[in-house]
């Protein structure tokens, strides 16, 4: 098959050798799926495989230009074949986790924001993550896959692939310029940011049920005989949808901000792998 296609080739005119071809192809792809296959706005787990297996097909064809001059260094071998075939799959879950973390952390601002609305038992199915989750949960992540589809965030993770390519080229293992701790506590920062930015996300809810819990602690206090924590079951949900209407705003800014800290972390992962 690859002599019928290397011939077809000769017809117009291209001299290459398609086995290095395909195995390069293979390499791209094993750096580019699992940031396909890991990341909500590109479908998550509701695109079906074979679109999946397109698309890293299709953005191999379009970033082969950056590693066609280096085709011929990619080894033949199979032993460091599967070795450089693990390193792709390293690089491409690490820049995966980097650009999922914003979305982590939204799921985790919902969490936050319907365990203390008291909303937390409505679950609903996402389909991008293939889970159940709370109300506010799938709000705030279906807001936030949007909001980076509508500031182009999917052209400039496609750019860093690009870049990571440039950086640590397939034939090459990572160098660690920064030292190869410092990559790893790159990694752990983003882990822990995860958590802080979720706070930060839930925040309006979160100051909303404090003064809510407060004024009905003092209502009782007043009036003991007034059944505090069933009113405060049908007033929290309510404080809590309002503080996301009103917030909403805030948080388009917030995110718009934490996009940005994200693609400052994604390009300083990729030039501590160089």
């Amino acid at each position: 098959m690859n002599a019928d296609l290397a011939d077809a080739l000769r017809e117009f005119g291209l001299r290459v050798n398609v086995s290095l071809v395909i195995l390069t192809v293979a390499l791209l792809m094993s750096r580019i799926l699992p940031v396909i296959i890991l990341s909500p706005f590109l479908g998550g787990e509701v695109v079906p495989t074979e679109v999946k297996i397109g698309l890293g097909v299709m953005l191999s064809i379009v970033l082969y230009p950056f590693v066609a001059d280096r085709v011929t260094l990619i080894p033949t071998g199979a032993f460091p074949f599967v070795l450089v075939l693990l390193k792709e799959l390293f690089i491409g879950v690490c820049i995966a986790f980097v650009v999922n973390m914003v979305f982590e952390a939204a799921k985790v601002a919902g969490g936050l924001a319907d365990t203390l609305g008291g909303t937390a038992m409505a679950q609903l199915h996402v389909p991008q993550i293939q889970q159940t989750v709370s109300i506010f949960s799938s709000l705030k992540l279906q807001f936030a896959v949007v909001l980076f589809l509508t500031l182009h965030g999917h052209h400039i993770v496609i750019e860093a692939l690009a870049e990571s390519l440039r950086t640590v080229p397939l034939d090459r293992f990572p160098a660690w310029s920064g030292g190869m701790w410092g990559f790893f506590d790159l990694i752990l920062r983003v882990s822990a940011d995860l958590f802080l930015v979720g706070v930060g996300l839930a925040s309006p809810v979160i100051l909303a049920s404090f003064l809510t819990d407060l004024s009905l602690g003092m209502i009782n206090k007043v009036a003991p005989q007034i059944q505090v924590y069933f009113i405060s079951m049908s007033i929290k949900p309510m404080v809590a949808v309002l503080m996301v209407l009103v917030a909403l705003h805030l948080l388009t800014s917030r995110f718009i901000h934490e996009f940005q800290t994200m693609f400052r972390m994604l390009h300083d992962a990729i030039g501590r792998l160089g």
